[in-house]
């Protein structure tokens, strides 16, 4: 059986990349009598982890037995354990399965993103530190998503600062900011899919090491008339710059680079009112796994809960540390 015929596709824009497909876009009312319970999350959770059926992460045997006291299935060649939730983001969480789906569908739906507050309020978890750590399992699930792929074609790159607001110079002069390259593919009327990178500074090492990382060989990149970005020009791609303060075509020429900076300046200081350095790249990266999926509405649901499946979680006190 393919994975098409099962509900499961291979995206043609994401290389390699494996998810699953719903057919329509659920409403929120869908949703909630879709997994109205426990039993139906786990159930759909399987579903998800194992598309082709149950194999154990051991020995890779399909054949399992049921422990429905304990919601665990049992290998039946090695009589290894496992649980649905085993070896994902929701390994050992004692928050409810709906919750964490509730939760995944609002910060892969919502193009702006979610507040962890408001998320805590209206899910009911117990306490913010619960909320917020489960908020950034699901960030790291989708950062992981986009790690694979390059950019390719005709490719605008910028760089932008992000902080507190203070005193002096502004731009590349700014100080006590976080830097980020930002790299998003042309394509004309619309923009493709998008890159984004934390770095400790934009000079011409960390601009070559992101081109040569997320940007296939031959690919056009254009950039402002800053010389850090002329490095691009020896490693196999084409650069071009425009220098923008004297010309005013140089700015369409970077219309989507700088449309994705202001978007992204907003989302954080609309919706998180400001995000601490060590925690950065993990926003940019789910603000980058939406856009990048933004016309797939109907199935970010669940890829975004394949991704949770696909990859290890991450502890309270890593991110605290």
């Amino acid at each position: 059986m393919t994975l098409l015929s099962r509900g499961y596709i291979t995206s043609p824009n994401i290389e390699g990349e494996v998810e699953p497909m719903q057919q329509e876009s659920m409403s929120l009312l869908e949703f909630q009598n879709r997994f109205p319970d426990e039993d139906s999350c786990r159930e759909h959770l399987f579903r998800i982890r194992w598309p082709e059926g149950f194999s154990c992460p051991r020995c890779g045997h399909e054949q399992y037995s049921h422990i429905t006291t304990r919601h665990l299935y049992q290998c039946r060649s090695c009589n290894y354990q496992v649980s649905v939730t085993a070896g994902t983001v929701f390994h050992k969480t004692r928050t409810p399965l709906r919750k964490w789906f509730w939760m995944i569908l609002l910060m892969a739906r919502q193009k702006s993103g979610v507040s962890i507050l408001g998320m805590q309020r209206l899910l009911a978890i117990k306490s913010y530190k619960t909320a917020w750590l489960m908020g950034h399992k699901i960030r790291k699930a989708m950062a992981d998503r986009d790690v694979r792929y390059q950019l390719a074609g005709l490719v605008e790159m910028d760089d932008m600062f992000i902080g507190p607001k203070k005193p002096g110079k502004r731009g590349r002069g700014a100080e006590g900011k976080s830097k980020v390259l930002v790299s998003v593919e042309s394509r004309g009327d619309k923009a493709g899919f998008a890159s984004m990178e934390n770095v400790p500074e934009v000079s011409q090492k960390e601009i070559l090491s992101m081109a040569r990382a997320k940007m296939k060989q031959g690919s056009e990149i254009r950039t402002d008339g800053w010389p850090a970005y002329r490095v691009i020009g020896t490693e196999g791609f084409e650069h071009r710059y425009a220098v923008l303060m004297k010309d005013k075509e140089g700015l369409d020429q970077l219309k989507w680079v700088h449309t994705l900076i202001a978007n992204i300046k907003g989302n954080i200081r609309g919706v998180h009112h400001g995000v601490a350095s060590k925690h950065l790249k993990r926003y940019l990266g789910e603000f980058c796994y939406r856009f990048n999926r933004r016309f797939w509405c109907s199935q970010l649901f669940d890829r975004t809960l394949f991704a949770c499946t696909a990859t290890s979680t991450i502890t309270f006190s890593e991110l605290t540390e």
